[in-house]
């Protein structure tokens, strides 16, 4: 299924990442900036000059990372204030936790895994989600009220978002996953680990209730 992806791109509004020994301080601001020589190492490469102090190295990781990863957390929290500070601790745990990549293992998964356990521990200690019966959920823009497909893709889209902000997040999550980041079933049970059948089956519940509360948006919008 193929459908409209969220992206982030141009100034990202999170903070520097000035880094001190054993510590990382949060200072100024942070934009995705073109380099003019592609660096060529690997991203396990990255990470082993990061752990030898090559602090270039941690720069090419944001610099990789950082636009997936603030567009994950937007579409998880819902305001970009939580998803800027989750961002800047999720680098600051990479950083601090360098040491402990695992070189077999893909970086970004292992990024957006701890992207994703901050957003949870985040809904966990302020309590915001509750979730509304889909179909007690009043869109702005349903299939009743949505205007032509060719003059209406933004009030579509935004009926889409609004949508997928209701699920549940344990659907939400692995949906994000699957349909922004365009990840693998495989990649997703590594990033939230569980096992490969939940993630198809949490993704399919996902499916099944924006199709039950979209309807005819949702046959558009796929």
């Amino acid at each position: 299924m193929t459908g409209t992806r969220w992206a982030v791109s141009g100034i990202l509004p999170v903070k520097v990442l000035t880094l001190t020994p054993g510590r990382c301080i949060l200072t100024g601001r942070i934009i995705t900036t073109k380099r003019t020589e592609k660096d060529s190492r690997s991203d396990s490469e990255l990470m082993i000059d990061l752990c030898k102090g090559d602090e270039d190295a941690f720069s090419e990781v944001i610099r990789r990372f950082q636009a997936p990863i603030y567009s994950m957390l937007i579409r998880m929290l819902g305001n970009e204030d939580d998803a800027q500070e989750m961002l800047q601790l999720t680098f600051c745990r990479v950083y601090r936790y360098r040491d402990k990549f695992d070189p077999e293992r893909k970086l970004v998964n292992w990024i957006f895994t701890i992207a994703s356990n901050l957003a949870k521990k985040e809904w966990r200690r302020r309590s915001r989600w509750i979730n509304v019966p889909l179909e007690h959920a009043n869109l702005t823009s349903s299939s009743r009220t949505a205007p032509h497909y060719n003059a209406g893709r933004v009030e579509l889209t935004a009926s889409i978002e609004e949508a997928v902000d209701m699920l549940p997040p344990h659907y939400r999550e692995p949906f994000i996953l699957r349909e922004q980041e365009q990840m693998s079933y495989e990649d997703i049970a590594d990033v939230l680990d569980i096992r490969l059948g939940t993630v198809k089956s949490r993704i399919n519940r996902a499916r099944v209730r924006l199709r039950d509360l979209l309807g005819e948006v949702w046959e558009e919008w796929k």
